[in-house]
This record gives structure tokens, sequence and C-alpha cells, in this order.
């Protein structure tokens, strides 16, 4: 009933056909992306003949496959043409018995019984006139283009080389400066994948905001968001989302991809952004250490 499949024993054209049919939002399982984010390191686990499939990114570490979500994917979980709690039982219960898990996170279409949530924030898709007046009081004073701005500032919807150097300077909430290449790397690839759309802010002539944001077939998503520290004017990031939400969200929904942070929920909230959970499975390193030591005894 439950199958796992290494990356090479995948039947792609059925799996792309689950995934397309499916009822739950499956952007971030489209094959391209997710071969680009894990270096085709993932694996997957079907239910009958693809009736429902389920993604598994995987790192190597002490030389054993380790479950862990792949930078700039935040949702991956189980899809199929329906969301039964049942066969997600099923599947939550064969990853956490077959795989040593630091960090999985289902969809928000998954209900998964007894496990941890995860929030985010989404735009529904609907007329930008209609999605401003949603905006706080605040927010809407924040992104006008007044003042000095007015005459200072361009819209970029590329990237340079030199783009790089004030991407890495500014990145925020990575434990290792060489991280920020990495991302930089992966937001490189997926925009010339056509994959990633870029919005960048220069005022003066020098850079002040840049985003990439993943474009998928039912959803935009702020996959990597810098700024200037310090800005030259608060209000810029502000005005940033709001240029990307004129162009895009008539058409698809705008997902802020988090967060908890107490300050980034409040950012997201101001534009009238609906919170919504998704299931994750979370453990620390020292319960992994367990895992491992667990399957080591049981080789032996």
């Amino acid at each position: 009933m439950i199958k796992r499949l290494k990356y090479h024993e995948i039947d792609f054209d059925k799996y792309n056909a689950c995934i397309e049919n499916s009822l739950q939002n499956s952007d971030y399982a489209q094959r391209e992306f997710l071969d680009i984010v894990t270096k085709k390191s993932w694996e997957l686990i079907i239910y009958d003949d693809y009736e429902a499939v389920m993604p598994v990114p995987l790192i190597v570490k002490f030389g054993f496959k380790i479950v862990l979500m792949p930078k700039l994917c935040q949702q991956l979980g189980i899809f199929s043409n329906q969301d039964s709690v049942y066969i997600n039982n099923l599947f939550y219960n064969y990853l956490t018995k077959n795989y040593i898990v630091l960090f999985y996170a289902f969809n928000g279409n998954n209900e998964v019984s007894n496990i941890g949530l995860k929030k985010s924030y989404i735009i529904p898709k609907d007329q930008y006139s209609e999605v401003k007046k949603r905006y706080s009081i605040h927010r809407r004073r924040n992104v006008r283009i007044i003042g000095d701005l007015e005459n200072n500032i361009i819209f970029r919807n590329s990237l340079k080389s030199e783009d790089r150097a004030f991407f890495v300077e500014n990145m925020k909430g990575i434990k290792k400066k060489e991280d920020a290449s990495i991302y930089f790397d992966l937001m490189q690839t997926l925009y010339e994948q056509k994959l990633m759309n870029i919005e960048i802010l220069e005022y003066k002539n020098q850079i002040e905001s840049m985003a990439g944001l993943y474009c998928g077939k039912t959803n935009h998503y702020l996959s990597l968001f810098v700024n200037k520290n310090p800005l030259s004017n608060t209000n810029i990031p502000s005005i940033v989302i709001d240029n990307y939400l004129k162009k895009t969200i008539a058409d698809q929904d705008f997902d802020f991809m988090g967060s908890d942070v107490e300050n980034v929920a409040k950012f997201n909230e101001r534009f009238g952004a609906i919170a919504y959970k998704y299931p994750i499975v979370s453990n620390s390193k020292k319960e992994v250490l367990i895992q491992i030591l667990k399957k080591i005894f049981f080789l032996r």
C-alpha cells in the first residue's frame, strides 16, 4: 500500500499527473523546483499506484540519509485528489518509522493528527485596488512614493553580477556568512530557469532592497527578501512588496512564507495577509543523534 522509491525509481509521468490533479497546492512539489533546491537529493513515498505521493528531501550526514526541508522550500507533504486524514497518517507514520527526520513540513491543505504546526501568511488573489483597501492605514501610507523618493528610485527586475555583494553583505537570519552565497546561487539558478522573479529597488543608483519570488503555478512566494542596513528610508521594503502586488495579485495568490517572528508577522499582517497553519515534524539534533544510534544498533 505504501512504498518508498529512490529518485531514479520514480515514474515522473505518474508523479506529475498526481500533483497536477491534486487537491493540495503542489507548487513546491514541482519536479523542476525540487530538483534545483535539493540537487536531486529527494525520494518519494507513494500510496498504491501514485494515488497519493509524498516527496521527501534528504541530506547525508555521517553516512545516513536525514530528512530536512531544503532552502527556499517551505512546505511539501502529501498530494492527491482528496485530503484523507487516514491516508495522511499512514504517510506520517511511514515517514517517522523509516526515515531519520530533522525537519519536515506538510502543506497547508494536509490534515495530520497530533503534530506541531507552523504559520504562514497569504494574500488571496484579487484586483489590486481591492487588495490595497485591506492594507492597514499605516501600510497605505508607507507605500506612497512621495517627496525625495519620487525622483530617486527605480525598480529593476533582473540580476547583475554585482548584486551578489549587496545580497551577501545584507542578508540576515543565517548562521554562517558563506550561506548567503548559497542562497544567492539558488536564487540565480531559479531566476535563470524562469522559476523566480526578481524585484530590486534602487535609490540614487544604489540597491536598497532585493526580493526573490518563486513563481509557482498557484502562488507567488516571497522566498528571499534582503534590505540594506541601514535603509535610506524605512518605507522601502513596503514599497517593494506593493509594487510586486500591483503586477501579480490579480492573477495569483501571494504567500509571504511565514513568519513566527513577531515583527515579520506584523509586517505581513499590515498588507491584509491572512494567517494559515501547516503541520510539521521537528526534532532536535539530540533527537536525530538518538535516531542514528538506534539505526546503528539495529544494523548490528
